[in-house]
């Protein structure tokens, strides 16, 4: 937030209104903009855990969409208590919520309030490739009895992590909430149906048991499963009946539903999922199908794992289900994980599940450990799991990728169309799971793979960066409390900088090892350097100086104590203007490097020589004293001589 209290330079929290309320499920402020105040505008505030939808808050996303809240900007801010949060701007609700008053709806209005309207936004968001994924009683507004209804917010958080069970396909159920991907637009449509049976029920529906519902819809089918004894209309009855199709391919395209006379005369030929002559328990669980024993596979793996391996589940698919070639598949399955099992038995066993599901039921999500999700989820539910502290699942996590078994599931699959580029996506994340140094690692992926993701170095002293222009200003802000004699990067910072920037401007952190070495040292001056000049021209006094008293500059290098002394004052000088670059250009100019050094070797020369001349003149001594005294004995001689000839040439004169 910038120094007028501004949220992406012109929005502003209302104080006058009311404090924080939920919307979409999150925490939201009224809000005003400065260039045009008369008009209504929340701020909602983004979780740390629920990453941002980037593709929702880039300019294709802001288009306004009749019947449908589109975000507008997003920048960082202070929430009433003067705590630092990120905003997300969009228009307000023109009501309240479904979920505050639930009341029986007509048939008709229903058709002309809810589904046409709703339809039609997601007609536009298809359009542009996007999903809504949060369509439920508390997310979706109306002023009024008989006025038509708006979709709310579905960017601020992971598509579908904050959606009640009833509200997803069975399949999308299964998964962990912020783990189960973009999805396609049939689930919004399945999202639609659910909330349009909700209306119609006047909100009484007793949906709240996830795993029990989930069952029912696989045993019973989703309309039967969520409708139980209710009496619907046959005409609204066969319109449900398509929305809530297991089968993705069977609802109704949301152009379809424009015409909801023309959509539910549509007719499918379809069957119903075979049923077993005998269920098959799985944990407790009951399966009559291959979807229901998919599910209860994944939910209890090890017993799973343990019929497998009997040849329980084979003997049932073929005698029960009577689905030989299923049954084949299986078993090809189980024959892999006993080869597997020689290198890695928890990893085999782990595979085993993974495929069996995928196997069972392609429509499944993919199954590892405990964690269950698309792969295109990943990102989001690893962010999440860490910021929750979930330890096993992102141990899982970190697992399934270093073990390729996201490439390994797509070979099990035959449902989906964007394998190839799924597969693309598993190497490059398994690539930079596995780059060493502070560049890599888990960090690396999870900034990577969640674009408007908080940087969570502690460094910042809570402090936010979002995007590579943020974090500059961060740290100079964070420089003031900080510990100088540490320098202002750490693991978090560098990842999320390899994340954000191009290769250039991050390649020498990838040596990075610590801050002993010259070199290390030079890299992240120039990080820092390369960084201001691409992000922030403008000073950055208390962070230079930061880097001057946290030893990214070694003036011991250099040899001569006057141009350590004069570099210290440039330095200084340079750090108190706040610009990195010209520090390093200081430190690292060659020419005044190669006097250094040519003056320390030529003073390095001399100190040789005068050593020399004082080990020969030691090594010389001995002779030297000895003719000293021969001199001396020969100097006494010849004075004594001179002496008594000088006495007897007075004593010759006397006489």
């Amino acid at each position: 937030m910038d120094d007028a209290g501004t949220i992406a330079g012109h929005y502003r929290l209302d104080p006058a209104q009311p404090s924080a309320r939920s919307v979409g499920g999150l925490r939201a402020f009224a809000a005003t903009d400065e260039r045009d105040p008369v008009r209504k505008l929340i701020a909602l505030q983004l979780r740390p855990d629920l990453p941002a939808r980037p593709r929702w808050l880039a300019p294709q996303g802001a288009v306004p969409v009749e019947h449908a809240m589109m975000a507008l900007d997003h920048g960082p801010g202070r929430d009433p208590g003067g705590q630092p949060c990120w905003f997300v701007l969009c228009p307000a609700p023109p009501g309240p919520a479904l979920s505050v008053a639930p009341a029986v709806w007509g048939e008709a209005e229903a058709l002309r309030c809810l589904l046409v309207p709703a339809a039609g936004a997601l007609c536009a968001l298809a359009e542009r490739g996007l999903t809504h994924r949060a369509i439920r009683p508390d997310n979706v507004f109306r002023a009024a009895a008989g006025e038509k209804a708006t979709l709310g917010p579905c960017w601020a958080a992971p598509p579908g992590s904050l959606q009640p069970a009833a509200y997803e396909p069975p399949y999308a159920a299964m998964c962990l909430p912020t783990g189960r991907g973009q999805g396609g637009i049939t689930d919004d449509v399945y999202a639609l149906g659910v909330l349009l049976l909700w209306c119609v029920l006047g909100g009484a529906a007793d949906w709240a048991d996830g795993v029990a519902l989930a069952h029912r819809k696989l045993e019973h089918g989703s309309l039967a499963a969520l409708a139980g004894g209710a009496r619907l209309s046959a005409s609204l009855q066969d319109l449900l009946h398509l929305m809530l199709a297991d089968e993705p391919d069977h609802r109704p395209t949301p152009q379809m539903l424009l015409e909801p006379n023309q959509a539910r005369s549509r007719r499918l030929a379809t069957r119903p999922p075979a049923r077993a002559t005998r269920a098959l328990d799985i944990g407790g669980e009951s399966a009559w199908s291959a979807r229901e024993l998919a599910a209860a596979i994944a939910r209890h793996p090890e017993q799973g794992v343990g019929q497998l391996r009997a040849g329980l589940v084979d003997r049932w698919l073929r005698r029960n289900l009577g689905d030989n070639g299923l049954a084949a598949r299986v078993e090809e399955c189980v024959h892999r994980r006993a080869a597997e099992a020689l290198s890695d038995e928890s990893r085999a066993q782990a595979m085993l599940v993974m495929r069996v599901v995928a196997v069972l039921d392609p429509l499944a999500p993919l199954v590892w450990r405990g964690a269950t999700l698309f792969p295109d989820g990943l990102g989001t539910l690893l962010a999440s799991v860490l910021a929750s502290g979930n330890g096993p699942i992102a141990v899982a996590l970190e697992e399934l990728v270093a073990n390729d078994g996201i490439t390994q599931w797509c070979g099990c699959q035959t449902r989906r169309r964007d394998l190839p580029a799924l597969k693309q996506d598993a190497r490059d994340w398994r690539g930079w799971l596995a780059t060493r140094g502070p560049m890599g690692g888990v960090k690396r992926l999870v900034y990577a793979l969640n674009p408007l993701l908080l940087c969570g170095s502690p460094l910042l002293g809570g402090r936010l960066a979002v995007r590579l222009t943020d974090l500059l200003p961060a740290l100079e802000d964070a420089a003031g409390q900080a510990d100088r004699k540490r320098p202002p990067i750490d693991a978090d910072i560098a990842a999320f900088a390899a994340a954000r920037a191009d290769l250039a401007l991050v390649v020498e952190l990838g040596q990075v090892d610590g801050f002993a070495t010259e070199a290390d040292r030079a890299a992240v001056l120039g990080f820092f350097g390369r960084l201001q000049l691409r992000t922030h021209p403008a000073p950055l006094p208390r962070l230079a100086a930061w880097l001057l008293e946290s030893g990214m500059i070694a003036l011991t290098r250099w040899h001569s104590l006057a141009t350590r002394k004069a570099l210290s004052e440039a330095l200084a000088q340079h750090a108190q203007a706040g610009q990195i670059a010209p520090m390093l250009a200081l430190a690292e100019d060659s020419g005044a490097r190669a006097a250094d050094r040519s003056g320390a070797a030529h003073a390095a020369a001399r100190l040789e020589a005068i050593a020399a001349e004082r080990a020969f003149l030691a090594a010389d001594a001995p002779q030297r004293a000895a003719g000293a005294e021969r001199a001396g004995q020969d100097i006494a001689a010849a004075t004594g001589l001179v002496a008594t000839l000088a006495a007897v040439l007075v004593l010759a004169l006397a006489a």
